[in-house]
């Protein structure tokens, strides 16, 4: 039988982002870092001083993780880069090779092997143009073949041997088996939401495989169990719950991103923390995030130089 929480989320930043998105534990800074899409914002939280600082990005980006050699992939519109926050150095990694210009990068994280799987979306949010695909640490981007208006995701179990993947618009969360971090099977439908619950966004997983999907529009966060099965019902006091991480220094608390995107003027009077951060301490721990493990290429690699500041 499904708990629900109520009233369990603790806003930690009330800056309210547009589109609050991409959380992830960096365990060597003890820091929660995120983006605000379209503010074209990367922020960085710090529970031990409950301290929030922000940098303005060369572009919007959606999706990061960290990079087995302590930098910060960014990917975002129709670009992954890698970040050096030492030298402020950013490298491109690879260019999205698709001739659709009205689509652009959305969700990403890594698999255990080092690889980034990151999907994309159809600007109008209304055409079946995105897909999901695989960067390998040489630039190698393999798209898996299945179409979907928005994609979120993907995120994987512990070891790797199973991936999830979002299909926003049609509310369903997908799963396969992976064998040496490639798909080993068909996408099978793993959990369905219904419309009045909002539509399923981004996804944590926690060491027991469970699978927590965030509700844009329904105000929840919902955990799966291993055969699909509600077990915990997570309610926020914001519409747009938008993606979730395990975080800490024991990785037993969970960190949510919301947006104030598509909400009136009434909604957002009614809603002061839309577009913030929460922490909510669970009775569930996650895992480490893996690192994006690129291959040094011989290539002329373009960089560019910007004025990160943290502020």
């Amino acid at each position: 039988m499904a708990s629900s929480v109520a009233n369990a989320a603790n806003c930690v930043w009330q800056g309210g982002a547009e589109l609050g998105e991409a959380p992830v534990w960096i365990a060597r800074k003890r820091a929660l870092y995120w983006v605000d899409i379209l503010g074209c914002t990367l922020f960085r939280y710090t529970p031990a001083r409950a301290h929030t600082e922000a940098c303005a990005m060369p572009f919007a980006v959606s999706a990061i993780a960290p990079t087995a050699d302590g930098r910060l992939l960014c990917a975002g519109q129709r670009q992954i880069c890698v970040l050096d926050e030492r030298s402020h150095e950013m490298k491109l990694v690879t260019n999205l090779d698709d001739q659709n210009e009205n689509i652009r990068i959305n969700d990403g994280c890594c698999h255990a092997d080092g690889a980034f799987w990151f999907g994309t979306m159809d600007l109008t949010e209304r055409v079946p143009t995105g897909h999901f695909f695989r960067l390998a640490g040489n630039g190698t981007c393999e798209r898996i073949d299945v179409a979907c208006v928005v994609t979120n995701g993907p995120a994987f179990n512990a070891d790797g041997s199973r991936g999830y993947f979002v299909d926003s618009v049609g509310g369903r969360i997908l799963c396969a088996p992976l064998r040496d971090g490639r798909i080993d099977g068909p996408l099978q439908i793993f959990a369905k939401v219904a419309r009045d619950q909002g539509f399923p966004d981004g996804l944590a997983i926690d060491v027991e495989g469970g699978v927590w999907c965030c509700h844009w529009g329904g105000g929840r966060i919902t955990r799966f169990d291993t055969a699909g099965r509600i077990s915990d019902v997570l309610r926020l006091p914001v519409t747009n719950v938008t993606k979730c991480a395990f975080g800490g220094d024991a990785l037993d608390r969970l960190y949510v991103t919301s947006a104030r995107k598509g909400l009136e003027r009434a909604a957002l009077d009614a809603e002061p923390l839309a577009g913030a951060l929460f922490e909510i301490e669970v009775d569930y721990r996650g895992f480490a995030p893996t690192g994006f493990r690129e291959i040094v290429r011989n290539e002329t690699e373009r960089t560019c130089n910007f004025q990160m500041s943290w502020r």
